[in-house]
């Protein structure tokens, strides 16, 4: 893979560099020492920790977006110089960031709103309300819709942007994690009984929202893969600490992989990698989707979140 890979450390305020290329060379690099090459740009932080979060690059692949969950703001770095451009208060835990059509939106858990940032410019201007702790919001550029689960709400809110109207489908389940493809939405959700070790897949149709297919699936669930044009999923487990290889079109658990620890977040390379941070040992697992392996494990920051790829 000749790519770079960035990872947002939470527990420690930095951000790891992993050259592929370059037999996987490892930089890690604190926030803090970012704020203080930042000093003749008047940048300061209100208090600390501040939690980096989720990460999306820009178009052109120069800047970098980051969510500070503890600190509510997002911040603007510049990859080419490693320089940080600016810091932006946003709404309370900014836990997802997405560029779409020259804005950037933010959405934040404990203020059940999503933030618009102009993306040339850098300031805010506009919020939108969704429901009750949102956890996960996909932007799908085919229909110009915001999708955003409401764990709390037990519903989808589906946001508008060329008409300004907004929607709420409603669902049985506490919905986490989505995925947009084509004419379906593929929701993860968490049971409402209060005692369930149980998630649960559901494919709703775009069109007319009925929900075409439901799977009850054993263990809880805390994040979602789906391999583009596949009838699979791959999901993570913080309770178990599995990979799970979900077949979409047998509608059943094909194979579990104990990785250990907490893994969260995965990231499909298009080939044959799945790229997985582990909140726990601290790690980013490269897991060969052919041959069901872990390639290698990377040592990185503590309690690693977001990451994306950078060719």
């Amino acid at each position: 893979m000749e790519w770079k890979v960035i990872i947002t450390n939470t527990g420690e305020d930095s951000i790891t560099i992993i050259d592929f290329e370059n037999d996987y060379e490892i930089k890690n690099i604190s926030f803090i020492s970012l704020l203080d090459k930042a000093k003749d740009a008047n940048l300061c932080l209100e208090n600390q920790p501040i939690g980096p979060w989720d990460i999306t690059l820009d178009n052109i692949n120069k800047k970098i977006f980051l969510t500070n969950v503890y600190n509510n703001s997002i911040s603007k770095i510049d990859i080419n110089e490693m320089k940080l451009e600016s810091i932006l208060t946003v709404g309370k835990f900014p836990s997802t960031i997405k560029i779409y059509d020259g804005f950037i939106f933010v959405l934040n858990e404990d203020s059940n709103s999503i933030s618009i940032v102009d993306e040339k410019s850098f300031n805010l201007i506009g919020n939108i309300s969704v429901g009750d702790k949102p956890e996960s919001m996909e932007i799908y550029s085919l229909s110009k819709k915001i999708f955003v689960a409401n764990s709390n709400g037990h519903s989808i809110d589906i946001i508008d942007l060329e008409n300004n109207k907004k929607r709420k489908f409603k669902i049985n389940n506490n919905p986490i994690r989505l995925y947009l493809e084509k004419e379906y939405m593929y929701i993860l959700s968490h049971s409402n009984e209060s005692f369930s070790e149980h998630s649960n897949i559901s494919v709703v149709r775009l069109d007319n929202l009925n929900i075409v297919k439901s799977l009850d699936i054993e263990g809880v669930c805390n994040n979602m893969l789906k391999l583009r044009e596949k009838d699979i999923l791959f999901l993570t487990s913080f309770q178990d600490g599995h990979l799970y290889k979900l077949d979409l079109k047998n509608n059943k658990i094909a194979k579990k992989f104990y990785l250990e620890g907490m893994p969260n977040k995965i990231f499909w390379d298009g080939n044959k990698s799945l790229l997985i941070t582990n909140t726990l040992k601290n790690t980013l697992t490269i897991f060969n989707i052919f041959n069901n392996k872990v390639i290698k494990n990377i040592k990185v920051g503590s309690e690693p979140n977001g990451l994306i790829l950078i060719k």
